[in-house]
């Protein structure tokens, strides 16, 4: 690995620490004695599951981090029990699946380590393991039933012609900031993706903006509507929330982006149209770079060779 690779390596390794930090506060720490090596704990109703996550020189532009995750849980009866070995290897490929060169990737890491024990473990530290599985495949099940219909009238609706992909007739409340859409849909497997974006001075402003967009009735009845804004006041403190709007995780992916492009004073709210096609790990990515792309479009994220404009419109 050239010199210059390492360096690149250890600025995304630093962005990506204060953005971890900024999300999940003291359940966050790094290692005094290594600091190549973070800690995050979950917190769930067995008790709290540790990971850590060692940082290598090459990570993220060759490989991943090296993990452990350790669980000491204690049943009614007073056993002693952890993580399961299928569980295990189901993190790890999850987490391996995951992983794309030249990216970071430890917050999809715990958000999808959260999602995967939340359902195995969520529901009682001493459920029977099959049983749990099968309520989780059963509530898959009813969501595929019920989302098909919705779905197949949605993509439908968009691909009428009607209007131009990139106009959204709305109703604007009182004070509403200016929304700017995606010029052009990011389109996937029948699936659908276009990003919206709007500055705010509070997050008063937020809720005019959402208010905005669902009154246009493409949009209102989109399958997600995922939210992230991020706002720092003049004092420092930074203000921030996400919504995944049904699709688990991802608002947290796109706050976590903002927070890595440092983005001050901005909500994205990224809508998609499910085509019927499952994208997998896939639609995250589509999410984020649809709003990243009309974040650069709109100014506050530089883009490659350009200044920052102080995280303001140009």
């Amino acid at each position: 690995m050239t010199e210059t690779a390492e360096t690149k390596n250890k600025a995304l390794q630093e962005e990506e620490i204060v953005a971890l930090s900024a999300i999940y506060g003291p359940d966050f720490q790094r290692s005094t004695e290594s600091p190549d090596t973070i800690t995050i704990t979950l917190h769930l109703p067995p008790g709290p599951a540790v990971l850590h996550c060692h940082r290598p020189t090459s990570y993220p532009s060759l490989e991943p981090p090296y993990y452990e995750l350790i669980t000491e849980w204690t049943n009614r009866a007073g056993i002693r029990y952890g993580v399961s070995d299928p569980i295990r290897k189901a993190v790890e490929t999850t987490f391996m699946e995951s992983f794309v060169p030249g990216e970071v990737v430890i917050f999809e890491w715990i958000e999808a380590l959260k999602l995967i024990l939340e359902t195995k473990y969520g529901v009682d530290g001493d459920a029977d393991e099959d049983a749990i599985e099968k309520m989780s495949e059963e509530s898959k099940q009813r969501a595929s039933v019920s989302a098909s219909p919705h779905v197949t009238t949605e993509v439908s609706e968009l691909e009428d012609h009607d209007e131009p992909a990139g106009n959204f007739p709305m109703t604007l409340p009182p004070h509403c900031p200016p929304i700017t859409h995606s010029s052009e849909p990011l389109v996937e497997r029948k699936s659908v993706f276009v990003a919206h974006v709007a500055p705010i001075k509070s997050a008063s402003d937020v809720s005019l903006v959402l208010s905005a967009l669902l009154s246009n009735k493409r949009i209102r009845r989109a399958t997600h509507n995922i939210m992230a804004y991020r706002l720092v006041e003049e004092n420092g403190v930074v203000k921030q929330d996400c919504d995944d709007d049904g699709e688990t995780a991802a608002g947290g992916r796109l706050l976590h982006m903002l927070n890595l492009a440092n983005v001050n004073g901005a909500v994205v709210v990224v809508t998609r149209w499910y085509g019927g096609v499952h994208l997998g790990p896939a639609r995250f990515k589509h999410i984020n770079n649809v709003g990243r792309k009309l974040l650069e479009s709109c100014g506050y994220i530089p883009v490659a060779g350009e200044s920052k404009k102080g995280g303001k419109k140009r």
